[in-house]
């Protein structure tokens, strides 16, 4: 039925895409300079580098972008090390899958040392058999490279791995790729578009019991 599970971390098993989506705005708190209404929608769509430019541009920064794309970082850095919490039911989610006997990998675009950091600290870091990133691979998870090696690591078949995603595009790959796939709520991706694209769809992660017994009947 399952017998390997790869998980998402932001936004899946973390409770952190608030943070993603204020980063700019703690960057420059930070500095003492209240950010402008709008900068979250600016700043979305640009790479680390192009938001560094943009902050000294338009805030008249004396930092280098250099040096602004490193404060970015570790405002980043000081969320998962100080911050981060689980999402709700998290924990006991993944002690249930392990009692069970499955394997449990994470496939995550995040930094590994800060995803690492904030797995610690929610004491999610010793319930994996595996930690994959994007950064690592060389990939991003429109292709399902990420899965297919977080699979392979685990040695389980295709049809009884399940893959746990909050975003609509990796879910998307997954499903296309021939995985089981559960979407986890979050309020910072499309819940109509996610509960359209996978197997089962989890309002929260506290209701192991239902999603094991859904999941034995796909």
């Amino acid at each position: 039925m399952i017998q390997g599970a790869i998980f998402d971390a932001d936004g899946t098993l973390l409770d952190s895409m608030g943070m993603w989506d204020t980063v700019g705005t703690r960057y420059l708190a930070s500095l003492g300079i209240p950010a402008r209404p709008g900068l979250r929608e600016i700043l979305f769509p640009m790479s680390l580098s192009q938001c560094a430019a943009y902050l000294q541009e338009a805030y008249r920064l004396p930092q280098s972008c250099l040096a602004i794309e490193a404060g970015i970082n570790e405002t980043i850095r000081t969320f998962y090390c100080q911050e981060v919490v689980a999402k709700p039911g998290a924990k006991a989610f993944l002690e249930a899958l392990r009692a069970w006997g499955v394997a449990i990998t994470l496939a995550t675009a995040t930094d590994r040392a800060v995803i690492t950091a904030g797995l610690e600290r929610t004491g999610l870091l010793p319930l994996l058999d595996g930690l994959f990133t994007c950064g690592d691979l060389g990939v991003d998870k429109r292709t399902p490279e990420i899965f297919q090696t977080a699979q392979a690591a685990m040695g389980t078949p295709l049809e009884a791995t399940w893959v746990f995603e909050d975003a609509v595009h990796a879910a998307r790959t997954a499903y296309g790729a021939g995985y089981r796939v559960a979407g986890v709520a979050d309020p910072y991706s499309d819940q109509a578009a996610l509960r359209q694209t996978c197997h089962l769809y989890l309002p929260d992660l506290t209701d192991f019991p239902g999603f094991f017994a859904q999941a034995a009947r796909i």
